[in-house]
């Protein structure tokens, strides 16, 4: 068989050349990327380029439908599924949208999702009620909610669980495949999952698991410009689902042209179908030149470096004697870290004059942490917390 790709080392001098792609740092020490990353100068100019060229140039030669089949088949191979499996989506709400209104409801049917989710699960969920569906609470408000209790809130009426695979008000990080497969066990019939705070950094292996659907954009972990991202359907499931977003770029004719006066096309057959009219192209150019730009290191040490660096947090924390909401977890490390500190609104501020950006969720200080940071980030945080009057 082929040879295992050797995963790229976290300490791999890659890290460093990458850091020096992102203009910001040098002004800044960042650990906002829960809120949005910076766009690394490779991103921005390819942002650049496509407007220039689309004032200067005869703008329809840009619009390359190779583009979007390219970006599906990279965002597949980071997401463990195929290509195929993948409708494009503006936005996690978007791609969540897109599912709840795909799902075939029935009256009494019942959902579950946690507290403390974020509005772009409360919401597209509520529009659910409309056809009868009720919702149903997991945990409880202001702490992480765990797989058990999402399961302790399903009924003999539950249809369908939506969650976060990474919990942006918490940190804590979901074992996919285990909750799915034991939601399906308990009946429940469709797993949504808002996967924003992990695509990127953390492999889903979606092919290996039972969720049905899992939404995510490129504006956190995923660098590119607002406004584009996915939605994965598992491929078993595309049959059995409403169309919620039937366009032309859901039937053939946005590959042959020659089709776009007919009425009687077929959408496609997989989840291309929901992707819901045509993908916002300048968009589409930054995400794919932020994938092209972590190539050599793909999901894999993506993932190992991302281990690393939130190991070095949390050290350099536990040394400063800051303790953190969720403890650390080897199995599923987090890339989003609360501080239980005594005055969180006053270390926020008193971050933020020195130049340390984070951000302030659910009373705490919230640290995310990406690839491009190192021990000096922490240790000028540490630094800073411990200034307190």
């Amino acid at each position: 068989g082929t040879a295992p790709v050797p995963v790229l080392d976290p300490q791999d001098p890659f890290w460093d050349r990458l850091r020096e792609q992102y203009p910001l740092l040098s002004r800044r020490t960042y650990l906002n990327n829960a809120s949005i990353q910076p766009l690394p100068a490779p991103v921005a100019r390819a942002v650049a380029e496509f407007a220039r060229r689309a004032s200067e140039e005869d703008p329809e030669v840009l619009y390359d439908a190779a583009a979007p089949r390219r970006l599906r088949a990279d965002l597949a191979a980071w997401l463990g599924c195929e290509a195929g499996d993948l409708a494009l989506a503006s936005s996690t709400s978007d791609g969540l949208i897109k599912a709840v209104h795909a799902v075939p409801w029935r009256e009494g049917d019942a959902t579950v999702r946690p507290h403390n989710a974020r509005p772009s699960v409360t919401y597209p969920l509520r529009m659910a009620r409309d056809r009868g569906v009720r919702i149903r609470m997991a945990g409880e408000p202001g702490r992480p909610v765990r797989e058990e209790e999402v399961l302790a809130a399903v009924t003999p009426a539950t249809r369908a669980a939506a969650v976060s695979w990474v919990s942006f008000s918490t940190g804590y990080r979901m074992d996919l495949v285990g909750l799915a497969r034991d939601l399906k066990a308990a009946g429940v019939e469709f797993v949504l999952v808002d996967g924003m705070q992990g695509a990127g950094v953390w492999d889903p292996d979606l092919r290996r698991t039972e969720v049905d659907f899992f939404a995510f954009q490129a504006v956190k972990w995923l660098a590119g410009p607002n406004g584009i991202g996915a939605l994965y359907i598992r491929p078993d499931l595309v049959g059995r689902l409403a169309d919620s977003a039937v366009s032309w770029y859901s039937v053939p004719c946005c590959e042959d042209y020659s089709l776009l006066t007919r009425p009687d096309l077929e959408p496609f057959s997989d989840a291309r179908r929901f992707d819901g009219g045509t993908p916002p192209w300048i968009n589409l150019v930054g995400l794919q030149a932020w994938l092209d730009l972590l190539r050599p290191a793909g999901i894999a040490g993506i993932s190992a470096r991302m281990a690393h660096v939130t190991g070095l947090l949390r050290e350099e924390l536990s040394r400063a004697g800051v303790p953190v909401l969720c403890p650390d977890d080897a199995l599923r490390p987090s890339s989003i870290l609360l501080l239980e500190t005594p005055r969180p609104q006053e270390d926020h501020a008193r971050l933020a004059a020195a130049g340390i950006s984070t951000s302030f969720r659910m009373g705490r200080v919230r640290l995310s942490p990406h690839v491009y940071n190192g021990p000096g980030d922490f240790r000028r945080l540490v630094e800073v917390l411990g200034e307190r009057a």
